[in-house]
């Protein structure tokens, strides 16, 4: 079938351009690019793709695929070189879980570290998703690290594979660019992390800082500090790099790229330093060019470098993950394209994908349903679904069926909107977490009804604590994740004023410190809701229960956030009357929200779609 989509690609007029996998939905034609800037050193970045390599099926803008990527990286690289300027590809953690690509396997991940193979990367970092399994840090450790060698940085992260602790990977990375020979340091770094297995550990930021090798790291006369970082833009951690390496080096240009948060974002820490942060999921790939590194002229004696005072200019955009814009700014075509290495890619993840059965239907949604575009609560809204149909009926204790149950879920576990069309690949898409059910029996009702205003009114489970275990929340101000692409009417433009008609989809309009023309696509702005910190739903309730409530309730909740419940419930009280290991385990420990979602899709949704 992916040869059958290759055959019709080249045979379709150059102004169509077709998606690679065998389902994936085309790009839209006719889209109005914002051009890119090229420098003298010049960056693509990914992070946060967790698992989406083959790219969004369901979403014609965000349709690319890894081998798309990987085709498009080479054909940077050939317009580099053919400029005199340098292309590095960045990428900066969190590949894992996410997607059924990776979450399917059996070991998780199988294929998805063969795909990333290929991936053509100057510098690569670890994630906090990369540690949270034991084994999952193991394989990263013995397997994807040793593929990408030197390349990969943690400069904060240590293994202990039974003999102490050692460094997961290299520390920091001295080399120098191909074409104009720039010196850079590199250092890749995790925010302060307490979430990780006990395999690994993660040092705090600022004791990394004062370590002597970054200390004498930050000491090297180069031309640009680069620091890959998995961390929020806006957070603690980075500016602390930042201004320990700013303070030795008063003018030495320092670029970082971030992660995390899952948002298109960029911040200027002054006028020779920023942080580009490139979205999630493979629906980003950030461009970042730094001009005036290097004379235009060779015989310019008078050139002073930025690092000894000069000026320089930073530029940033924000491309969506299509072929058509990969084209537009590779200055390909759909015939010059592909290149062997990214259809090869392309390929093994169409059988991958086969292999895995991710394409099978499970159910047919009875509507679409958005995390966001949606307000909670409201008929479209996933949330509400979750908490008025699916969780009473599907997190049930048979032999507890009839005491009266709150059940709580954290926001932050589920990943992504519903599509008409549910698949086995949907389970692992929106619900990719091992998230099991934990209970408090027989609560009083005066302290079970006060849980959920103590989540909202105390952030937790998104207070600092937990934000340090990687735990998330974005409100609707945010620069945030998109819903899926859809075609709006062809701007009605006279032909006698001759100019372009263009064609917009609903996507990022993103504000950021460089101001609103980031995008790469010249998007329609779409309204965006605040999601739920925490969830709650109630079941088996008795007939009249708003006017004789239960004196008692089971208080049902995932087993990541029990130390929350059992610290909120100790604050309601005011007393430590409960602690996390007083709790049970409500159902199977194999009957995770994800395995629940699967059941309750095959037997509640027809296959009508």
């Amino acid at each position: 079938m992916l040869l059958l989509r290759l055959a019709a690609a080249t045979a379709l007029l150059q102004t169509v351009v077709v998606a690679i996998q065998p389902s994936a939905q085309n790009p839209l034609d006719g889209q109005e690019f914002r051009d890119l800037e090229w420098g003298d050193l010049n960056f693509l970045h990914t992070t946060d793709q967790h698992g989406w390599h083959a790219g969004h099926l369901e979403e014609s803008q965000y349709s690319a695929d890894l081998g798309d990527y990987i085709s498009f990286i080479s054909h940077m690289r050939r317009r580099a070189k053919e400029k005199g300027v340098d292309l590095l590809v960045i990428d900066t953690g969190d590949r894992v879980e996410g997607n059924g690509l990776y979450d399917a396997s059996e070991p998780k991940g199988l294929y998805t570290r063969r795909i990333l193979e290929p991936f053509d990367v100057d510098i690569i970092t670890t994630g906090n998703h990369e540690l949270y399994n034991g084994t999952t840090a193991l394989h990263e450790h013995t397997q994807t690290i040793p593929f990408f060698g030197d390349r990969y940085l943690s400069s904060n992260i240590d293994i202990d594979m039974g003999n102490g602790w050692e460094p997961m990977a290299n520390r920091s990375l001295r080399f120098q660019t191909e074409n104009l020979g720039l010196d850079i340091m590199a250092f890749g770094f995790l925010f302060n992390f307490t979430g990780n297995f006990k395999n690994t550990r993660v040092k705090p930021v600022a004791t990394v800082l004062e370590e002597e090798w970054f200390q004498k790291a930050i000491r090297e006369p180069v031309d640009l500090f680069l620091v890959a970082a998995h961390i929020d833009v806006h957070t603690l951690e980075l500016q602390q790099i930042h201004d320990a390496i700013r303070q030795q080096n008063p003018e030495t240009p320092i670029q970082i790229f971030g992660g995390h948060s899952h948002i298109r974002d960029f911040v200027e820490f002054d006028s020779k330093s920023t942080a580009l942060e490139s979205g999630r999921y493979c629906e980003t790939a950030g461009f970042l060019s730094l001009d005036g590194l290097v004379p235009k002229d060779e015989k310019d004696t008078s050139f002073v470098k930025p690092k000894d005072g000069a000026p320089m200019k930073t530029f940033r955009r924000y491309l969506d993950f299509n072929r058509a814009g990969f084209q537009h700014h590779s200055n390909t075509t759909e015939d010059s394209f592909d290149t062997d290495a990214g259809l090869k890619v392309s390929k093994d993840i169409a059988l991958y994908r086969q292999s895995l059965d991710l394409n099978r239907l499970i159910g047919c949604a009875p509507r679409e349903y958005t995390l966001s575009r949606d307000p909670y609560p409201s008929a479209g809204n996933w949330y509400s679904y979750l908490g008025e149909v699916l969780l009473p009926k599907m997190v049930v204790n048979k032999t507890r069926a009839e005491v009266p149950r709150m059940i709580f879920i954290n926001g932050g576990s589920q990943r992504f909107d519903i599509f008409k069309r549910f698949t086995y690949d949907t389970t692992f898409i929106v619900s990719p977490f091992t998230s099991r059910f934990m209970y408090a029996a027989d609560i009083p009702w005066e302290v079970a009804t006060r849980l959920l205003g103590y989540f909202n009114d105390d952030a937790s489970p998104y207070s600092v604590e937990m934000q340090a275990k990687g735990e998330h929340w974005a409100s609707a101000s945010s620069n945030q994740p998109l819903p899926e692409s859809m075609m709006l009417p062809v701007n009605q433009i006279p032909l006698a004023r001759g100019r372009q008609k263009w064609r917009k989809t609903i996507g990022y309009t993103t504000e950021d410190a460089f101001g609103k023309q980031g995008d790469d696509v010249v998007h329609q702005a779409f309204q965006k809701f605040d999601t739920p910190k925490v969830l709650q739903a109630n079941a088996s309730f008795p007939v009249g229960w708003e006017a004789k409530p239960p004196q008692t309730v089971d208080v049902v909740f995932f087993d990541f956030i029990a130390a929350n419940v059992a610290d909120g419930m100790n604050r309601i009280v005011g007393e430590k009357k409960w602690k996390k290991e007083d709790f049970g385990y409500y159902m199977s420990r194999e009957d995770t929200l994800t395995k629940l979602m699967l059941e309750f899709v095959q037997e509640e949704w027809g296959k009508e779609c």
